[in-house]
């Protein structure tokens, strides 16, 4: 049971909802806002529309804006006055109304305004303007994309080139040196790494609209530290009918691989369905080298060992999905959508060791993996619209399973001065988790310029994790009990939110409250070790954007957020690297609390320069420890004291020229911290990392890009990386009138990526250099019919749970 002092903090949030919501109605009104929503002669929402308000006397525009997914639009903070409003939308008919803001005491709400459909097609339309592409909000950069500025890229290739972005070669995104979750359409994607990986790369960047960095998300988001959001926003068509589009692509490294796929919607005034099907295969070589020696005295050279690890892994990933969208009534969208991913995995490695010394081969190890993955996700997501005004009910209801069976035949051989040792095993693991969430949230537009959200989300995770050792002796595998175990997972986490926006004459802000409550307990077996964790936190969150002038404004932003580990670093059963190296999960891991605060400066939405300051508590270390005996080694997680980050980032992105954009970003970024297990402080380095990226049109459908990627030597926390840089270079040629786009991108020319970086333990010191495939050539197609493809809308109640499931391989 909870004690009374847990249930108050609990209710903290509802206490915070209904005296901010009281405060609230209470303020002087005042026309601050003009609401209204666009449809067609259907009363079909037209989401994308261009709204324009201009005065009336001299036809100055005042403010710009474009109507949501559902028509609705929102123009903030308009003077007194008297005006012009104007929507455009390729296809219809210029609208334009008078309104007048002249008299105080409300908002004007101007309900459904109706276009008229073009009576013939139109061959051009010219634009006098054009959207900027960055956009700072007080919470998120906003990337507007377009075919000049994306040049018929794949989206992988762009998420690449995005400030503050950047790919790894095994396929992991992250955002400001953090790890990130990908959403699209404003939901999570649930797919593995590799499996996102060739999604987003048979992805046209042409058909996204805009991409969204979250680095530090509201209080409406989970609370995790991980790193932030990205979210990837479509295109969408609104005519009824059926389009779709086909992608493929080949690449070569020193292994072939390929990908491909189809999307197909079909759109009436009932319902929208929505079919797809992705494909990825990829064959590639991982090397890695570790030189392993010990720091307690009276250690020396003599007593290390170097292990060379050579690998080919193969992955194949298929991705069927189903969705559709049933327009219950104008108001109320029910959406339901059903995923099963599959993924194939295979590994053969073969690793040898020797001493340093004398360079004495002591052993080798064959070890050969197959893994089948399956991932299955349903979700309920149903969207109500209260009325006009902004005011919505979003309800999500989801279901989802991982499936990993790992298959891992072993061969050691062990050589001594007395001759060789042959010990064959099999090793069987088995890892599943379910996931039950459900969540709601409410949004309440307020008088003057003010709005109110609210809600709630509850999740149910269970997992088992089953290891299986079978030993060969004579002619038979026998099962090896002493090495059996099997560990078994479960957590529960309430959460509550509310915020409260507000804009006024030259400033807007943001401030919110979510309270979390966690409560999870662990088994091992074999040791018959038990754990348990119940606690509750409060996270606050605080945004602000301030204009100094026209062309000048300041963000400013500070929260608390957590960060959990991911099941798999908390799952204590072992994993293979090689014979003498393994890799373990930490029961006993405590979550990290993170407090950062961030200022930027903004100019002419080209240049950014901010700086950020943070602490993490209890932020997770890797450490390597050896057995009892001295010939194995296990990296395990531990909790550190704190982690302090320093960091200056400068953001320069404009387009220079009509035929040349560019986007460079310079990054300092230091890491000061204080161990554990000695409470030792250490300030790290301050390291230095530079990315330019820039796009040349050569002709209307021709195009050609440069990405130079810099990263100087790091270290964080026990970690100390070494400088590397990167080339990639290619051209894009539109076809069919743009189509269609066929693109030769080669990455990494001088072969000059490498990851290689010294691990400090409490009694090893390890050097690792790991060896990527990533100067490959790849030649990719697109074609789209019918227009671009409308997505069906999925629910995201288990996002956060899918992100921390990941199993990545060793």
């Amino acid at each position: 049971m909870k004690s009374p002092k847990g249930y108050i903090r609990l209710i903290l949030p509802l206490l915070f909802i209904i005296v901010l919501s009281g405060f609230v109605m209470a303020q002087n009104k005042g026309v601050s806002r003009i609401f209204g929503a666009v449809t067609d002669s259907n009363q079909q929402p037209l989401p994308f529309a261009a709204i324009v308000l201009k005065t009336k006397t001299d036809s100055v525009v005042v403010k710009t804006a474009l109507s949501e997914m559902n028509g609705s639009f929102v123009i903030a903070n308009v003077p007194q006055g008297s005006y012009r409003l104007e929507i455009m939308m390729l296809g219809y008919e210029r609208f334009s109304i008078e309104v007048d803001t002249e008299v105080t005491g409300q908002d004007l709400q101007l309900g459904a305004l109706k276009l008229i459909a073009s009576a013939e097609t139109l061959s051009a339309v010219t634009i006098s303007g054009q959207k900027p592409f960055i956009e700072q909000r007080a919470d998120k950069i906003l990337i507007n994309l377009s075919d000049k500025l994306t040049g018929g890229s794949s989206l992988m290739e762009v998420m690449d080139r995005l400030p503050g972005v950047q790919v790894t070669p095994d396929n992991l995104i992250s955002l400001n040196g953090r790890i990130v979750r990908i959403y699209i359409d404003g939901k999570q994607t649930p797919l593995s790494v590799d499996a996102l990986a060739g999604l987003l790369r048979g992805m046209s960047a042409s058909s996204i609209e805009r991409v969204e960095l979250i680095a530090r998300p509201s209080s409406k988001y989970d609370a995790s530290a991980s790193g932030g959001i990205i979210n990837i926003v479509r295109r969408r068509g609104t005519r009824e009918g059926l389009r779709g589009n086909i992608y493929g692509g080949t690449g070569y490294g020193k292994y072939g691989k390929y990908n491909g796929g189809i999307n197909l919607n079909f759109k009436t005034s009932k319902y929208n369905l929505l079919l797809n099907s992705d494909y990825n295969f990829n064959k590639y070589f991982v090397n890695n080298s570790l030189v392993a020696t010990s720091t307690e005295p009276p250690a020396s050279f003599s007593d290390g060992s170097e292990s060379l690890i050579h690998s080919v892994r193969k992955a194949n990933n298929i991705t069927p999905n189903v969705g559709i969208d049933l327009y219950l009534s104008k108001k109320t969208t029910l959406s339901f959508a059903v995923t099963n991913a599959l993924q194939l995995f295979k590994k053969d490695a073969f690793s040898e060791t020797t001493t340093l010394t004398k360079h004495d081969v002591t052993g080798n190890f064959d070890n050969r993996v197959n893994t089948k993955m399956n991932n299955f996700s349903a979700g309920l997501h149903l969207l109500h619209q209260m009325d006009t005004l902004g005011k919505e009910l979003v309800v999500d209801l989801d279901y989802y399973s991982n499936n990993n069976n790992s298959d891992q035949y072993n061969t050691e051989r062990i050589f001594t001065q007395t001759g060789q040792e042959h010990r064959r095993t099999f090793f069987d693991q088995n890892n599943a988790f379910k996931v039950y969430s459900a969540k709601a949230d409410l949004t309440f537009p307020l008088k003057n310029k003010a709005q109110l959200e609210t809600g709630f989300k509850s999740s149910h995770v269970t997992t088992g994790n089953q290891n299986r050792l079978y030993e060969m002796l004579g002619s038979e595998m026998v099962p090896n009990n002493a090495q059996n175990d099997l560990y078994r997972y479960t957590e529960s986490i309430h959460a509550l939110y509310a915020t409260y926006h507000r804009d006024l004459t030259k400033m807007s802000y943001q401030v919110g409250v979510r309270t979390e409550w966690t409560w999870n307990k662990g088994n091992q077996e074999q040791s018959n070790q038990r754990f348990r964790q119940n606690y509750v936190q409060l996270f606050p969150t605080l945004f602000a954007n301030y204009k100094l002038t026209a062309n000048q404004s300041i963000i400013l932003s500070a929260d608390k957020k957590i960060n959990r580990p991911t099941y798999e670093n908390m799952n204590p059963l072992l994993r293979i690297v090689n014979a003498n190296n393994f890799v373990e999960g930490n029961p006993k891991l405590r979550p990290a609390s993170s407090y950062t605060g961030s200022g930027t400066y903004a100019l002419k939405n080209a240049l950014f320069v901010t700086l950020n300051y943070g602490i993490d508590f209890r932020d997770f270390t890797y450490f390597a420890f050896q057995n009892a005996a001295g010939d194995s080694t296990v990296i395990r997680p531990v909790n550190n004291r704190h982690t302090q980050t320093y960091s200056l980032v400068t953001a320069y992105n404009k387009q220079i020229k009509s035929w040349w954009y560019t986007s460079t970003n310079i990054t300092m970024r230091k890491l000061s911290y204080r161990m554990a297990d000695n409470d030792k402080a250490v300030s790290g380095i301050t390291s230095f990392n530079f990315d330019t990226y820039n796009s040349f049109s050569l002709s209307k459908q021709l195009s050609w890009l440069v990405l130079f990627r810099y990263r100087g030597k790091s270290q964080e926390r026990n970690i100390t990386t070494e400088a590397y840089f990167t080339l990639t270079t290619g051209i894009r040629q539109s076809l069919f009138d743009k189509r269609a786009t066929i693109a030769l991108n080669v990455t990494d020319i001088f072969n000059t990526y490498k990851n290689k970086y010294l691990q400090q333990s409490p009694v090893l010191r390890q050097i690792w250099e790991n060896k990527y495939e990533t100067r490959t050539i790849r030649l990719n197609f697109t074609y789209s019919f019918g227009g671009q493809i409308s997505k069906t809308k999925t629910s995201d109640a288990a996002a956060d749970e899918k992100r921390r499931s990941d199993i990545r391989e060793n």
